[in-house]
């Protein structure tokens, strides 16, 4: 680091001195910050693990917390509806606290660590991840070194390496494990006995070392790679289909940039084969940078490691249990470039199937309930002499140490100072993963820029609309407080009778919107919507030769590099948080959310939403295609006019979700290309680039003062701020969601605040340091004495929400500089 850049120290917000040995002054005020937390009761039960991590922050004695956390659940429960009570949901938390708070020389967390990915494949791996992301520092061009991360992360991948050789799925562990406990169910012990004793192909269940097929399916060997085309395009899949799922042998996985002094050859282990195969995945990003035929070259990238496919890796999402199913195929011809001027993101379409329940595809239910029995570090066996003598081989041979890392670390923690990285709030958010949802329009549409440009005295007109003045606004408030003794009675209702909605809303359909011929219906929604998942899944299966598998399926995911995703995973977990309170308190508020999962320092992959469209790119349609409707509400109720009631439920609880999402985290930069509608009639808000404490544009911040967007678009779908819609449900649903999350508050203080004590100093969000927090808190508890007086203040956030100038003029300004149609 140059001189000249260490002195810029003015303002930072990591450091109080200049000295040597110095750390940042959130780890010095983690305790402080914490405080509110401490509770001295040692009572405290194995399942609540947020309570554990903060002991873990903030006692004194580490030795008890890592004893708390012994009797913590690793593994989800795919049982519990997403209510995620495990402590790999917290390993962003807890990898924070390992780095940069106990600097990697805490040998009791290092062990128990070690000891969980042990035991469980995919907590290894997310593990493995999240280390990797904090081995650099990266903020723009600017990048710090943390080597003794790295080298801790390549002790921890020769580890689990090791750990893990001959096993290829974590259906090994997660089975083997509970095999030894005692089962309640006699016919869950004995469909799990009966299938660990049969044959079952590639090892799945055994753990042991695999014995290498001589002989290997032809079909299998060349699908998806360029020889494919040339031998099997004549060919009807009848005369290749795959109909024994014997003949699929997953082998490992080796780079084919294996030449990267970084790539370790895989040595008969699925651990390693997932860490090369996403290395690749990420890697073919900053290789499009150098061609000028992207798609072409991304497609023959994506070919040539369909060679080493099926392989013995798979997605590491939790969401549908995806990553149960191992990878069979790239299908690459569906993977398309969204090109910037620094980036090639692009999108990727994987075949999968989950190979130990094709035998007996009736009991994956018994499976997924055994898989979502409680895995805990202290189910360790005692290990065998021979893998004792292994790790002391290890040790020995070890790169790590912590003695090295007390001696590194403090060095390496002068260059993170807040200031250097110098966050700007002008820069560009054209390349979101918004542009993904629009490449479904065809070439003519996208030629002529000045097709999409309107009439600019038009848009510098004062915004007008018919059903949101500020005199109404007044009016509705003045209504409000004046009926808060009525308004009171309902507020101490637990649910929302949503029984009542479809004949309270019917009414709407009278006179609204057009009736399409069905031929009108399909046009619109293959150009709006693009094609269906399900009859993309469908069409892809029918040239497939894996299509006869019964757990066949595809995946499709969003490929980015050169970003900091690591705030963007942050982000979407405070979202899932906010979703299982809605959940606990049993409201009918919906976040369709998606999984984003950091890979390294600046790359990473995003679940991409299927059967949705940007408001953005709806716009664009109906000014350009779709003229017949005069605006969004009218295209709304003519395209859900046969399923009407259920899309305007729909919509209206997405809407209220996420306008508390916003409200809360401060979400910002929210215009039309970061919301997206799909064919049900949800709401989804994408990209999270700017929360808490950072917005988009420097000095033009015209989101600073709105609490969230609610312009008279959106309300007019609902018929209107004084419609019934809006009225008793919009306004009901926010007033009862902002009631949880203040009862459950601390879920999301916990989580931001630990990760603010952390590494948080590097991410964005937290450019405004401990006043971040103080703001954050304050939105949970304002100032008022009575839930009535919370009503009101609730009512006074909407309607100074409802089609504010400031979010109208930022679609504005979105329009001229990126042609964001509002």
């Amino acid at each position: 680091m140059q001189q000249n850049d260490q002195n810029k120290n003015t303002g930072c917000l990591c450091f109080g001195k200049k000295q040597k040995g110095e750390f940042p002054k959130t780890f010095k005020k983690s305790e402080k910050i914490l405080k509110k937390y401490k509770d001295n009761s040692l009572d405290i039960s194995d399942d609540a693990i947020l309570e554990v991590m903060i002991r873990l922050y903030i006692s004194e004695n580490k030795n008890k917390a890592i004893d708390m956390l012994q009797r913590c659940r690793i593994n989800p429960n795919y049982q519990t509806n997403q209510i995620r009570n495990d402590l790999e949901y917290f390993i962003p938390q807890l990898i924070n606290f390992l780095v940069f708070h106990q600097q990697l020389q805490d040998e009791r967390l290092i062990q128990f660590i070690n000891n969980a990915s042990q035991i469980d494949f995919f907590f290894a791996h997310l593990v493995y991840f999240q280390l990797k992301s904090l081995s650099q520092i990266v903020a723009h061009n600017n990048r710090i070194e943390l080597k003794i991360v790295q080298k801790f992360v390549k002790e921890f991948e020769q580890k689990m390496t090791l750990n893990y050789q001959g096993n290829l799925l974590i259906a090994t562990q997660f089975l083997k494990i509970h095999l030894d406990d005692s089962i309640t169910s006699s016919t869950l012990r004995k469909s799990i006995t009966s299938l660990s004793s049969k044959k079952i192909k590639q090892e799945v269940y055994q753990g042991s070392l695999r014995i290498k097929s001589i002989k290997q399916n032809e079909v299998v060997r060349l699908y998806g790679t360029n020889q494919w085309e040339q031998e099997m395009s004549n060919k009807s899949p009848s005369q290749y289909l795959i109909r024994n799922h014997d003949d699929i042998e997953l082998e490992d996985y080796i780079s084919i940039f294996e030449n990267n002094e970084d790539i370790i050859k895989p040595i008969d282990t699925a651990f390693q084969s997932n860490i090369n195969f996403w290395y690749d995945i990420t890697k073919i990003c900053d290789e499009l940078s150098k061609s000028n035929s992207k798609t072409e070259y991304l497609h023959s990238l994506l070919n040539k490691m369909n060679i080493n496919l099926p392989a013995a890796v798979y997605v590491p999402f939790v969401k549908n249990s995806i990553r149960n199913y191992a990878v069979l195929n790239i299908v690459s011809r569906e993977s398309r470039v969204f090109s910037t001027k620094m980036r090639s993101p692009y999108s990727l379409t994987l075949e999968i199937y989950r190979p130990e329940i094709e035998e007996d595809y009736n009991e994956q239910q018994l499976i997924d309930k055994q898989m979502s029995l409680a895995i805990k570090t202290s189910m360790i066996k005692t290990q065998s002499q021979d893998i004792i003598q292994e790790q002391l081989n290890a040790q020995m041979n070890s790169t790590y140490s912590l003695a090295e890392a007390q001696k590194i670390f403090n060095n390496e923690f002068q260059n993170i100072k807040f200031n250097q990285f110098n966050y700007q709030n002008n820069e560009q958010v054209s390349d979101g993963i918004g542009q993904f949802y629009n490449y479904r329009q065809t070439n003519n549409q996208d030629s002529d820029q000045q097709d999409e440009m309107i009439d600019q005295q038009n848009i510098f007109q004062q915004p007008s609309f018919s059903n949101a003045t500020d005199d109404q606004s007044n009016d509705k408030e003045i209504e409000q407080i004046s009926n808060q003794k009525q308004q009171s009675e309902l507020v101490d209702q637990s649910k929302l009778e949503i029984s009542s909605f479809n004949s309270r809303v019917s009414y709407l359909q009278d006179g609204k919107g057009l009736v399409l011929t069905q031929e009108e219906y399909q046009e619109m929604k293959q150009v709006i919507f693009g094609e269906n998942a399900m009859a993309q899944q469908e069409r892809i299966k029918k040239q497939s030769p894996f299509q006869s598998l019964k757990s066949w399926q595809l995946v499709h995911l969003i490929i980015k590099t050169g970003d900091n995703l690591k705030q963007e995973q942050f982000a979407l977990q405070l979202i899932c948080q906010f979703d299982q309170i809605f959940k606990k308190e049993g409201l009918p508020l919906k976040l369709r959310y998606y999984e984003v999962l950091s890979l390294g320092p600046d790359c990473g992959i995003i679940e991409m939403i299927k059967n949705a469209t940007t408001i953005d790119s709806l716009q664009k349609n109906l000014q350009k295609k779709f003229t017949q409707f005069s605006d969004f509400s009218d295209f709304f109720r003519s395209y859900f006019r046969n399923n009407i009631e259920q899309a305007l439920q729909n919509y209206v609880q997405s809407l209220a979700a996420y306008c508390l999402v916003c409200y809360f985290l401060q979400v910002k930069d929210r215009h039309n290309g970061n919301i997206l509608l799909d064919d049900e009639g949800n709401l989804i808000h994408i990209d999270f680039g700017f929360f808490l404490s950072i917005s988009p544009g420097k000095g033009m911040e015209f989101e600073g003062k709105v609490p969230f967007k609610l312009l008279s678009d959106y309300i007019k779908v609902l018929g209107g701020v004084k419609g019934t819609l809006f009225q008793n449900h919009f306004r009901k649903l926010f007033y009862k969601g902002f009631k949880a999350c203040q009862k459950h508050q601390n879920e999301i203080l916990l989580l931001v605040e630990m990760m603010y004590t952390g590494h948080g100093t590097t991410l964005p969000c937290f450019q405004k340091g401990e006043v971040a927090l103080k703001e954050l808190e304050n939105r949970f508890n304002p100032r008022v004495a009575s839930d009535a007086e919370l009503f009101v203040y609730v009512q006074e956030l909407i309607n100074k929400s409802l089609d504010n100038w400031r979010a109208r003029w930022y679609d504005k300004f979105q329009y001229f500089a990126q042609g964001i149609f509002y």
